[in-house]
């Protein structure tokens, strides 16, 4: 199983920087982000001679690409329109997978059967660009736990759409989520680490609880669940809250993060 770690924790920084320091701490895939305000570290509107470009800092970072992320309101048009564009980029990167919530909220069925419309439609693009589309299940989301989360891989039924796991999630739907991996492991694509105390939806909490090891969350027990899913290659470090750091102390919070997943992968 290999590790990586989203820029997104690099967000107030370049991606030169993001890529170096992500190397210097052993990870060997990234997820590239490109969300704006978080953490933009991929255009969309970039030329094919921009991606391969991208695609050459990585590589000659010693890193791979796990997915792309992309989180974004796919239920709004014109980020929905920049959602196919940035499938597109994935493509020219290489990127096998693009991350995003699915959008909506909880609870309502309208809102529901919108979100899976749409990525019924999504997932013909995500087809002609050969680029999945993982989906995680999000607090306040239309799925947004076990149950609402299978009923949307049933009903978009598309081996082009999958899950991204996300532990900190699940906790906040007040659900053990070691417990959810044997029920979603058929539709997981890609997974998401990080800790956290806060069972409220507001948020996993501050950066220093979302270190691995330093929430209430069993990511032993996590780790191992991740083990047992067949086609799940890396698992990827996505802190929350680093964007305002220097680029020193963000390099800290993942060199710590990588020796407790380290411990915990092994």
């Amino acid at each position: 199983m290999q590790l990586g770690c989203s820029t997104i924790l690099f967000g107030g920084h370049s991606l030169d920087t993001a890529l170096a320091g992500i190397s210097r701490a052993g990870y060997a895939t990234i997820e590239l982000c490109a969300i704006p305000g978080m953490a933009d570290h991929l255009p969309a509107e970039g030329s094919p001679d921009d991606y391969r470009l991208i695609r050459q800092k990585i590589a000659d970072a010693g890193l791979t690409i796990e997915s792309v992320g992309a989180s974004t309101n796919l239920l709004d048009p014109d980020r929905r329109a920049r959602f196919v564009r940035l499938l597109q980029a994935a493509a020219l990167l290489g990127a096998p997978a693009i991350t995003t919530g699915p959008g909506g909220v909880s609870d309502d069925e309208a809102s529901f059967r919108q979100v899976v419309a749409v990525l019924r439609d999504l997932a013909r693009a995500a087809a002609d660009t050969g680029v999945k589309i993982s989906l995680k299940p999000h607090v306040r989301q239309a799925a947004y736990n076990t149950p609402t989360a299978l009923r949307l891989m049933a009903e978009v039924d598309s081996p082009w759409v999958g899950l991204n796991y996300d532990p900190s999630h699940l906790w906040r739907a007040q659900e053990t989520p070691e417990a959810a991996i044997p029920a979603l492991r058929p539709y997981i694509l890609t997974a998401r680490i990080r800790d956290a105390v806060s069972r409220e939806p507001g948020g996993p909490g501050p950066v220093e609880q979302q270190i691995p090891g330093q929430g209430a969350m069993n990511l032993p027990a996590i780790a191992q669940g991740l083990k047992t899913v067949p086609t799940l290659r890396s698992v990827v470090l996505e802190i929350v809250g680093a964007r305002d750091l220097p680029a020193e102390a963000v390099q800290q919070v993942i060199e710590r993060s990588k020796q407790a997943l380290d411990r915990y992968f092994a």
